[in-house]
């Protein structure tokens, strides 16, 4: 996990950070997000706080899973511990969607429900991308 830390540190420094567009969904104590990759991105994960299961739907993806990096093409169906950070490249446009038991209905709670929270440092440095990017 350092170092996916290390990585997550480096990209945090970026001029730039890609904002990803995200659909949310809920259903009788699930959630599903559904993350839209351009293709050619480095990121990392959030850790989270559950197993949960991951889909890769569409593109092909270099991830970090809980037994090493594998070169995943869609479809593929990912199971994932809680506590582990992943790291990702994006070698074609994906779509990743993960579905978690979720007892929340919004985002908000729904991700203080199941996310760790984030280092500050990596918190400081999303805030002052975000605020660059509307001045």
């Amino acid at each position: 996990m350092d170092n996916v830390i290390a990585l997550e540190d480096a990209i945090s420094q970026l001029p730039e950070l890609v904002e990803f567009e995200t659909d949310h969904y809920f259903s009788d104590e699930l959630y599903a997000r559904a993350i839209h990759i351009p293709a050619g991105v480095v990121l990392t994960g959030k850790v989270h706080k559950r197993d949960h299961i991951n889909f890769l739907m569409k593109g092909e993806i270099r991830v970090m899973t809980d037994e090493g990096v594998k070169h995943l093409k869609a479809p593929a169906i990912i199971p994932s511990a809680k506590g582990i950070k992943r790291a990702g490249y994006a070698i074609t446009e994906v779509l990743w969607v993960t579905v978690h038991h979720c007892t929340k209905t919004n985002v908000k709670d729904a991700e203080d429900e199941l996310v760790e929270p984030n280092r500050p440092s990596i918190e400081a440095a999303i805030d002052k991308h975000r605020l660059e990017a509307t001045l």
